[in-house]
């Protein structure tokens, strides 16, 4: 455990007698990238949830660290949410506040940092997802891959030990997609712990330690890019890229 940052361990969850889980099991090394890729309604999303600490599983645990945190109260899980950064499809942001009030709100709400040091703490995140020059804008005044970017740098801002990704292209226009997808690789290149749901197969193939496709609920296959894309074992995982692809 010394060297995973997170960790599933057989864990299931359902909704309303419907298994949207059933026993998946993941481990992220420190600085790994891991792309997971698979049909809609397959659990892609309900497992970065609960990764996130948004939800809390049926059974199995959730790993932070060595910390087993599954079983944890609320109170007590609250003060590990800001350890994992969350990046949703929609971009979440408060309307009524600027891209620097965005960014800053949570080391004032959460961190309890002063309004000053949490304001140069955000502008310099805000420079790092290369928008700088928007610290002043409100969210209607931005592109949509300039508001992707604010969430980013808004979760990055906290420091936190893995980044989750959750199709976070997929409200994009596709002349958009580029720039969200080089902050993103500039992580990568960075060190930073990721888990990216995403069907963008040049990012995966290009940035991935590891694929892993989900289908019914389940982890079916994983493998290095070169692998999971050349030589797929699982008769589903060679039907869904021949779809996607």
């Amino acid at each position: 455990m010394n060297d995973v940052v997170l960790r599933a361990e057989g864990v299931h969850k359902s909704y309303d007698g419907l298994d949207v889980l059933r026993g998946v099991s993941i481990d992220v090394g420190r600085g790994e990238v891991k792309v997971i890729i698979g049909p809609s309604g397959s659990g892609k999303s309900t497992l970065l949830r609960c990764l996130a600490l948004l939800e809390p599983v049926d059974s199995g645990s959730v790993y932070l660290e060595s910390e087993r945190l599954s079983d944890l109260r609320e109170k007590q899980l609250a003060a590990h949410r800001s350890e994992v950064g969350m990046v949703f499809q929609r971009f979440n942001l408060f309307q009524n506040m600027t891209a620097l009030g965005n960014v800053m709100c949570g080391l004032v709400e959460v961190r309890g940092l002063k309004r000053r040091e949490a304001r140069e703490r955000a502008r310099e995140f805000l420079a790092r997802v290369g928008l700088a020059d928007k610290a002043d804008n409100y969210p209607e005044e931005l592109s949509g891959g300039q508001q992707q970017r604010v969430a980013i740098a808004r979760a990055l801002v906290m420091r936190p030990k893995a980044m989750l990704f959750d199709e976070p292209t997929s409200a994009l226009d596709v002349e958009l997609v580029r720039e969200v997808l080089d902050v993103m690789e500039g992580l990568a290149r960075d060190g930073m712990t990721m888990i990216v749901v995403s069907h963008e197969l040049r990012f995966a193939h290009h940035v991935a330690s590891s694929i892993l496709m989900m289908d019914e609920g389940q982890v079916i296959e994983e493998a290095p890019p070169d692998r999971f894309f050349s030589a797929p074992s699982h008769e589903r995982t060679k039907r869904f890229l021949a779809l996607v692809e």
